[in-house]
């Protein structure tokens, strides 16, 4: 994956949400600068085992597959603009436990990058967005062996690849 005349991979944490596209713009621009691989890492939410049978299978199939078309969009995205082409992962668990994994396996992470904010506190009250940090964040910062960046939800649009500012302006006028 490294090569010698790259310091390493930057991995970055992506759901849905509109803090992670800016954390991948920055953890884009970052790769750039720093001439470093960039990975994207989506640790799918899957449904706990369920009487539901086959259900479950399917269920798990298109969260997986809407998970791919996400990430391919992206690297697409940042690869026509940004000119960079991410590596990405796609793993089943709780974040705050499978990054930890991806990261201690692969030697070549130098650094995760995360929103401050994922999709669970995107979708409460604001209220709960007083707080200067999630959950996942705070067990990220306890385990990981590597540096962690947060990104703030109102990191300036000049931090972050413009691939990613165009991303997310396309996605919240769609809503």
């Amino acid at each position: 994956m490294s090569t010698t005349d790259s310091p390493g991979t930057i991995l970055v944490a992506i759901d849905s949400s509109r803090n992670s596209m800016l954390a991948a713009g920055v953890g884009a621009r970052m790769a750039r600068l720093l001439n470093a691989h960039l990975g994207l890492i989506h640790v799918l939410g899957l449904p706990e085992q369920s009487f539901w049978g086959g259900v479950e299978a399917r269920m798990k199939d298109e969260i997986r597959g809407e998970a791919e078309r996400h990430l391919t969009a992206i690297t697409e995205k940042m690869h026509s603009v940004c000119d960079i082409l991410p590596e990405f992962f796609i793993v089943e668990g709780l974040p705050e436990v499978e990054i930890p994994k991806v990261v201690a396996e692969d030697s070549s992470i130098i650094m995760v990058i995360a929103g401050r904010y994922g999709v669970a506190s995107e979708k409460h009250s604001h209220l709960r967005l007083g707080r200067a940090r999630g959950h996942v964040t705070v067990k990220l910062m306890e385990t990981l062996r590597v540096p962690l960046m947060v990104v703030a939800p109102d990191v300036p649009l000049s931090h972050i690849c413009p691939a990613m500012a165009e991303m997310q302006a396309a996605s919240e006028s769609n809503t």
